[in-house]
């Protein structure tokens, strides 16, 4: 029973990293819009200390997720969870002045740079050194920006993009790519992909060229990716013969890939617990 509970306890930090990744992505692209609609908005200091309010706990869970692996990793974070939780409070206390912002600024590029220079340390290779020196010194440039404005924007966008980063890699750290890979290849499932890929594109074209409801490439390969996915948004729908015997094809091709990546995942799991039994 005890070790049943320490497993489970030991799920929490990956857990809490991933929900909060998730908080921080739609949160971001809040804050990033209406800080370029207006710098001066109301509500624009309420999201920007919800954004490092999200970053703060993401760095919390993670900083007791690698705590096992790296003391130096578990330290590191827990001052990046630290500082994001500080500003996030003089943010709620003091609201969105010229100081608070200098701040928050100062506190996400402290962040950054840190990490580029933890990166070079880690990982001496000469392609992700040359990679972290660009991004320091790209880095150094906003932070000469006298009024922020580009640099919170920077802010904004970086944030969303890391936790996107973040939440792809914990839901790839735990896939068995070894397995996943054996049931690609005996399925055939990426050269039915790259067919369907291929089949939407071309349909894409002919429908652009052949249906006036379709007045762009990308308008009719929108509609494409509803087919296939079997969305149906309905903002889009064919007006010629062409374009529904066209939908026809596409649709029944969709329906067989839906049931291909449906099988994948079922043997996948299937075979990650034999593996387990083994």
């Amino acid at each position: 029973m005890s070790v049943l509970k320490r497993s489970h306890l030991e799920k929490i930090p990956f857990l809490g990293e991933m929900l909060f990744s998730m908080f921080t992505f739609p949160v971001a692209f809040t804050f990033l819009e209406k800080w370029v609609a207006s710098e001066k908005a109301a509500d624009t200091d309420a999201w920007l200390c919800a954004l490092y309010a999200m970053l703060a706990m993401v760095h919390l869970f993670r900083a007791f997720r690698l705590r096992r692996h790296s003391r130096s990793a578990f330290i590191a974070q827990m001052i990046y969870s630290v500082a994001f939780g500080a500003s996030s409070a003089l943010l709620a206390l003091t609201g969105l002045t010229l100081t608070t912002v200098d701040v928050a600024v100062l506190t996400f590029i402290g962040y950054m740079l840190s990490e580029r220079v933890l990166d070079i340390v880690r990982h001496p290779k000469p392609w992700r050194i040359a990679l972290d020196v660009l991004a320091v010194a790209l880095i150094i440039v906003f932070m000469f920006d006298p009024r922020n404005t580009y640099t919170i924007v920077v802010v904004g966008f970086v944030a969303a993009f890391s936790s996107l980063l973040t939440i792809m890699y914990l839901i790839l750290s735990r896939i068995r790519l070894d397995i996943l890979k054996e049931i690609v290849q005996k399925t055939y499932a990426l050269e039915i992909i790259a067919g369907l890929l291929v089949t939407m594109v071309a349909f894409s074209n002919v429908l652009t060229f052949t249906d006036d409801a379709f007045p762009s490439f990308w308008d009719a390969l929108w509609y494409c990716f509803a087919i296939v996915t079997t969305i149906g948004f309905g903002d889009l729908t064919p007006t010629t013969g062409t374009g529904r015997f066209l939908s026809i094809i596409l649709g029944i091709y969709g329906i067989v890939v839906v049931a291909l990546i449906t099988s994948i995942i079922v043997n996948f799991y299937g075979e990650l617990k034999k593996k387990d039994v083994d």
